[in-house]
């Protein structure tokens, strides 16, 4: 065990403990804890910054005197606050895992503890069954906080927990209590598919649809067919790319998942058998064929090449031995999958054809989507070399990696300039410019939180709103140029 002076906890833990006990000691009491202990500024610092541990042990003693009769008794119900407020910030987790108090505690073992205190040995698992689980706390924590953690993370997923100390080890009894629910089906399906994701779907077969409408074909039914087989290929290939992920090791070494990084955790967090999302990876598969199939045979069999490559780029994603994304070529693939092919697959669908103004439409949305892959990489950076996957990310310094977003994102509005300059794009589709903006204050999250996967969620986050809403402005544009001809 390293020296307490050499011990940290992320800044969150401060963050979590001031928001439950400032309004209880006051300002002035507060104030005082900060002094006396030498409080880090916690408010101004990013939640993943490490600070002291001794000085935060401090100030959970200074709590239990103030507040408490100062023999050590309140230190337990001030960490299972800390560990309630915690669950508030990470709902989806905590909701997956009600009734699964086993799972918690591997969880808290191998990302949550490690996380907190920059320490990859800051807890390990001695033994895990359903009924009960022993582990090790090789760190200097208070006593009262180590016992408040293992009680705290076993309420939160409704267990009742009795634990026992024994020659440095912890042993925990639970009882799940019988209110305690269980996550729904359709919130794994959702969770699994990451369906809120087909907004990268959408995009594109609205503008390939759109290109189609101003040359004079538009088929509605066609329309929703193209959609519904789009999506259905690719939640298959989201589900299969968890699969693979799994098989390769690199989502369990990742300890920092975030809602756009390290996969869905649901094989992970032991909600779903690797077996099972296998079985769904290739059911939404046989959908989208046979959606596709129906589609070749109303519009042709060309559809059936837009199709496979379609398929074959999602799944050569992660699937051994060519995985794409392994290969620094993740980027690439997403960007052409989710531009060109469906673009053009989406024109063709309608028109029948192919189109030059569908492929200069496709670019800008293909490198947006290519942006919000590269994106999400970065908090993955250090888990993916050590997993070996070689992504794009890991290959460039990070200096290299941040500029390369910059660069992804201003290529794709000035594919939009360009396509308008050269009149290959009708003039309304420079609404899609009015998301620079967005993509700004993307790229400036990036530049100040590329070390810390939770505060770049932000970042993440309006990436994909940047090209979700770029692509409806230019849909939106296409609808203008086609009710006013002259726009």
């Amino acid at each position: 065990m390293k020296p307490i002076e050499e011990q940290t906890v992320k800044a969150l833990s401060w963050q979590l403990l001031y928001g439950n006990y400032r309004s209880k000691l006051g300002a002035e009491g507060w104030e005082r804890l900060e002094q006396k202990v030498g409080a880090p500024a916690f408010r101004k610092m990013d939640s993943d910054e490490d600070c002291p541990m001794a000085s935060f042990n401090e100030a959970v003693l200074f709590i239990d005197r103030q507040l408490g009769s100062g023999d050590g008794s309140l230190i337990e119900e001030i960490t299972v606050a800390s560990v309630e407020r915690w669950a508030s910030i990470f709902r989806n987790l905590v909701a997956q895992l009600q009734g699964r108090p086993q799972k918690m505690m591997e969880i808290f073992c191998t990302e949550v503890h490690p996380y907190f205190l920059n320490d990859p040995g800051a807890s390990q698992i001695v033994e895990s069954d359903p009924d009960h689980f022993t582990l090790r706390m090789d760190n200097g924590l208070l006593e009262g906080f180590k016992t408040g953690l293992i009680e705290g993370f076993c309420n939160i997923v409704g267990a009742e927990s009795v634990i026992e100390k024994s020659n440095g080890s912890y042993r925990v009894h639970w009882k799940v209590r019988a209110e305690t629910p269980r996550p729904s089906r359709w919130a794994l399906f959702v969770n699994a598919t990451r369906l809120p994701f087909l907004t990268a779907t959408l995009v594109p077969v609205l503008l390939g649809t759109a290109v189609a409408w101003r040359d004079g074909a538009l088929n509605l039914g066609l329309f929703i067919l193209t959609l519904l087989g789009a999506a259905l290929f690719h939640l298959g290939t989201n589900v299969m790319n968890d699969y693979f992920d799994h098989r390769s090791g690199a989502d369990e070494a990742n300890l920092t998942p975030t809602p756009f990084s390290g996969g869905s955790r649901l094989i992970q967090r032991g909600l779903i058998e690797p077996a099972s999302l296998l079985r769904l990876a290739l059911g939404l598969y046989i959908g989208g064929t046979v959606v596709g199939l129906v589609l070749a045979a109303l519009r042709g069999q060309e559809l059936l090449l837009f199709g496979l490559a379609g398929f074959g780029l999602g799944f050569l994603y992660t699937a051994p031995p060519v995985r794409l994304v392994h290969r620094g070529l993740g980027e690439l693939a997403v960007g052409l999958g989710f531009g060109p092919v469906i673009v053009l697959g989406s024109y063709w669908v309608q028109a029948q054809h192919w189109s030059g103004e569908a492929a200069l439409v496709s670019v800008p949305v293909g490198l947006l989507i290519a942006a919000v892959l590269y994106i999400n990489e970065i908090p993955d950076r250090m888990w993916d070399a050590k997993a070996g996957k070689r992504t794009i990310i890991t290959r460039l310094t990070l200096a290299m990696s941040i500029n390369g977003y910059a660069v992804l994102m201003a290529a794709a509005y000035l594919a939009i300039l360009a396509g308008v300059a050269v009149g290959g794009l009708p003039l309304p589709t420079l609404l899609g410019l009015l998301t620079v903006p967005m993509a700004w204050r993307a790229f400036q999250g990036l530049r100040r939180h590329h070390a810390y996967p939770y505060r770049l969620i932000p970042a993440n986050a309006t990436t994909i709103f940047a090209h979700l809403f770029t692509g409806l402005l230019m849909f939106l544009g296409y609808v203008v140029a086609v009710l006013i001809p002259a726009a």
